[in-house]
């Protein structure tokens, strides 16, 4: 059930604009708390989530929610779920037929970060788990390493990241990522929130490993998965729901995962480790109301997984409870259990690590 506050929060991501021609393009006034919700509602769900942060790590990065710094209104053509966002100089680039299903929004301060129903700070989990037992446990190990963030569909896991002092790299292939934080102060140099270096935030836009990209670098501490990549999301389903079109995944994606493994593989520094965590609800036992991203295991094969030279440090490892947890501290799900006594929502992970060299 959807709180009041979840029904206000997904009122004031996107607010018409009473005349488009009126209004800057570039950028606005900051939002208005008295009217609209900002980045304190994600202040608050950093508060709730603190107590389930598993390291040291994980707190802060839940903590430096509370300096990310104001965003200014910015004024852009979307679609109505928000999963397009042109600038005005893209927007003028399209077709009028791409120009009918879009509309000219002010983006407010909570929608640059939260997107309309995005969960950012729900990735302290799979922090958690990759930092865990490493010299990254407490904040000041990120100093300087570099991590990787594929296809988040917010920036602010990213900034968190860097104002902790890691060199931080968004990897996507979204139209709305690339409309949404197209501003020079969406990326650069992130001060520091902790006592060391000041970080780095930039984004490329590939569909990688596929597109070949020059300036993706090598020698990657940490590259996160979140949400995005599992067998129900990016393997094709054999009875797929009627709003999936048959044979297609419900998450295109250029390479197939064992293509990205083995991209990744290439990409991380000896000793570096990649985490695949994702999320979902129980699978409905009825075939009719079948949900692919129930599935929440690794897609890569044993044969991928051989090739890349990667160790498996853990697979398909269950986080439900965790992730139950974190959820009802957020008011995302209540309650854990159905009427059966079963938990409502399932997530697990999958690490691995490059060896080392001599």
């Amino acid at each position: 059930m959807r709180s009041a506050k979840r029904l206000l929060f997904i009122a004031g991501v996107l607010v018409a604009a009473t005349n488009a021609a009126s209004q800057p393009l570039a950028s606005g006034p900051t939002s208005n708390d008295q009217k609209l919700p900002g980045a304190e509602v994600l202040h608050e769900r950093a508060d709730a989530l603190i107590p389930n942060a598993r390291t040291d790590t994980g707190a802060a990065f839940l903590e430096a929610t509370k300096e990310l710094p104001k965003r200014l209104r910015r004024y852009l053509w979307v679609n109505q779920r928000f999963t397009l966002a042109y600038t005005e100089s893209q927007y003028a680039d399209l077709s009028e037929r791409e120009k009918n299903f879009l509309r000219f929004r002010p983006v407010t301060e909570l929608a640059y970060y939260a997107g309309i129903a995005e969960r950012p700070l729900m990735d302290f989990l799979p922090l958690d788990l990759v930092v865990y037992g490493t010299g990254m446990e407490s904040p000041e190990g990120l100093a300087g390493r570099k991590i990787l963030l594929y296809n988040p569909r917010v920036s602010t896991q990213g900034w968190l990241l860097a104002s902790l002092g890691a060199d931080v790299t968004i990897l996507h292939d979204q139209v709305r990522m690339s409309g949404v934080y197209a501003q020079h102060k969406d990326h650069g140099t992130v001060e520091s929130v902790v006592d060391g270096p000041d970080g780095s935030l930039r984004f490329i836009r590939a569909d990688w490993p596929t597109q070949s990209v020059e300036n993706i670098g090598e020698g990657y501490d940490i590259v996160i998965v979140s949400d995005w990549i599992s067998a129900g999301l990016s393997i094709q389903n054999a009875v797929p729901p009627r709003w999936v079109t048959p044979g297609r995944p419900m998450r295109q994606m250029a390479s197939s995962p064992d293509q990205f493994l083995a991209g990744v593989a290439q990409i991380l520094a000896p000793g570096g480790r990649f985490i695949t965590y994702a999320y979902g609800p129980i699978e409905p036992r009825l075939a009719a109301s079948t949900q692919p991203y129930s599935n929440v295991r690794a897609p890569y094969s044993q044969e991928a997984i051989t090739d890349s030279g990667l160790d498996l440090v853990v697979l398909d490892a269950d986080d439900s409870d965790a992730f139950l947890k974190a959820s009802i501290a957020t008011d995302y799900q209540d309650p854990s259990l159905n009427d059966e006594g079963v938990p409502t929502m399932i997530a697990a992970y999958t690490i691995f690590v490059k060896p080392a060299t001599d």
